[in-house]
């Protein structure tokens, strides 16, 4: 009976002390707690996910003010179908947005300064008179590399996104996880 009480009561409390005294001796250790106030609660499940989400979007609706260079008729000063479309949807949105109107670089400046004014002569037509906030600039989203237009061109054709990363999934084929037949692909999940 004396040895399974030493063994239950005595020896926990010996063995914790073991790790003290070693710190205090000199050993390597570190408190991970010390700098955590008593009391003190991560932050919900989600919130860095969500926040990275929010970033993202902001950048995609930065994009939508953007004026690339395949919207000018024949590489010109006049913009063609698509970016008089554009602008038309830039005007609607441009007083309720933060963003700047971006006229993508031609790395011409006499070109990039005469659609800069021909796009502010346009927008104060439709009563939007601010230059500040239309500027000449690369724009932040990235093009794409030739090898990706088929994989796009695919899943646009065969229903839209995957479930894993846009048109072509993890899998890269019709996407989602499986490829082909994966999760979010072509017969997929």
């Amino acid at each position: 009976m004396n040895r399974q009480w030493l063994r239950r009561w005595l020896l926990p409390p010996a063995l914790c002390l073991v790790p003290v005294a070693f710190c205090q001796a000199g050993g390597r250790c570190t408190d991970n707690c010390a700098n955590i106030p008593k009391g003190a609660q991560p932050a919900p499940a989600g919130t860095y996910v969500n926040k990275f989400i929010e970033i993202q979007a902001n950048l995609a609706e930065a994009d939508d003010f953007v004026l690339y260079k395949h919207m000018w008729f024949m590489g010109g000063n006049t913009l063609g179908p698509l970016g008089r479309y554009q602008l038309e949807l830039m005007a609607k949105r441009l007083p309720n947005e933060p963003f700047p109107v971006v006229i993508e670089t031609s790395k011409n400046d006499a070109v990039d300064e005469a659609r800069r004014e021909a796009i502010l002569s346009m927008l104060a037509a439709r009563g939007f008179a601010d230059p500040t906030r239309v500027i000449v600039a690369f724009p932040v989203a990235e093009g794409l590399y030739g090898e990706e237009a088929p994989r796009i061109y695919n899943g646009i054709i065969q229903g839209g996104f995957s479930f894993g990363g846009g048109y072509g999934g993890f899998a890269g084929g019709y996407g989602g996880f499986g490829g082909f037949g994966g999760f979010g692909g072509y017969r997929g999940f």
